[in-house]
């Protein structure tokens, strides 16, 4: 007597849910501007990041392009050394955690807007040439 193959269907039960709406957030921002600067003495300025949310979110505020000495450049090309802190002490640099500096990490509430300044120096730097001078950043807000 052979046994008798018994051949079925195997059904599976899938249900799906609809995800949660990610949050929607926005960002805003002042420039950090050191106006007219004497390279004999220490500058000093601030900018600000603004960021709004729909929702309540933990975020991480990077200031990309700290992989080292941050820097203007101005007339033939001359370089004007700068940083960026995150705090008014001037301790802790803010970057993006690749080289120089750390991300900040913060939070924002429903419906509310989060302010972070940026405190910006420019060291004493005898020898540079007077001109105009300018750097572009890019602010990363991940949430």
């Amino acid at each position: 007597m052979c046994p008798r193959l018994r051949r079925g269907l195997l059904a599976a039960a899938l249900t799906l849910a609809p995800l949660p709406a990610a949050a929607a957030c926005t960002v805003d921002t002042r420039p950090v501007s050191f106006g007219v600067v004497d390279v004999a003495k220490v500058s000093f300025s601030t900018g600000r990041i603004d960021i709004f949310c729909d929702e309540a979110v933990a975020v991480s505020v990077a200031l990309a392009g700290s992989g080292g000495q941050r820097s203007m450049i101005g007339p033939n090309g001359a370089r004007l050394v700068y940083e960026l802190f995150t705090d008014a002490t001037y301790r802790r640099v803010w970057g993006d955690g690749e080289g120089n500096g750390v991300p900040v990490q913060t939070s924002v509430a429903a419906g509310t807007r989060q302010r972070l300044t940026v405190y910006g120096v420019v060291p004493a730097q005898p020898g540079v040439p007077p001109g105009q001078y300018s750097s572009q950043l890019v602010v990363n807000v991940t949430f």
